[in-house]
């Protein structure tokens, strides 16, 4: 694939930043896991940021994929999140229960388009079609073809890229906190 700057590079990144607790965020973990397991080629990884006490339960969910193309990173300082997130191609997170999604704009901040569960207040933070792409929140099927239009899509991604940083910087969100 091509990254965002436009070099090589292959398999594209997929990230997520989220607390791993029992709840709402366990249940976007295992949905992101649903969706990624029916992508196609082109080659992906994950990178998941964050810790806290269903760690495991996470771990499990992703157990299917071997630890090259899912890696658990834990809790980071908001510097390496920054970094963790500007070296990556698109932000992944279903966000089921979601009240505002801070990690959104912060991602956005970082030039990457999105794709998210349109929950809580993810419609206020992501511009469907431009930042990234919104889908019915709990669909794993629907978050799995989003993901894969934006993989397969590198004029779509590198555009939705340039909205993102666009976009972020207006809404004043670029304050980075810990996961």
């Amino acid at each position: 694939g091509i990254d965002r700057a436009g070099s090589r590079r292959d398999p594209l990144r997929l990230i997520a930043v989220a607390m791993m607790r029992p709840g709402a965020k366990l249940a976007s973990y295992r949905l992101l896991a649903a969706a990624l397991a029916r992508l196609h080629s082109p080659s992906w990884e994950l990178v998941l940021v964050g810790d806290g006490p269903a760690r495991a339960d996470v771990e499990a969910a992703f157990a299917g994929f071997n630890s090259q193309q899912v890696r658990l990173v834990g809790l980071q300082p908001a510097y390496r999140v920054a970094e963790w997130l500007r070296d990556a191609d698109i932000f992944v997170w279903p966000a089921i229960d979601e009240a505002f999604g801070m990690a959104f704009i912060e991602a956005q901040a970082c030039g990457l388009p999105v794709v998210a569960g349109n929950a809580g207040g993810v419609g206020a933070v992501v511009a469907s079609g431009r930042t990234g792409l919104v889908v019915p929140v709990g669909d794993a099927e629907a978050f799995a073809a989003a993901t894969q239009r934006l993989l397969t899509d590198a004029g779509l991604r590198q555009q939705m890229a340039r909205e993102a940083a666009a976009y972020a910087a207006v809404t004043d969100g670029a304050r980075f906190t810990r996961y």
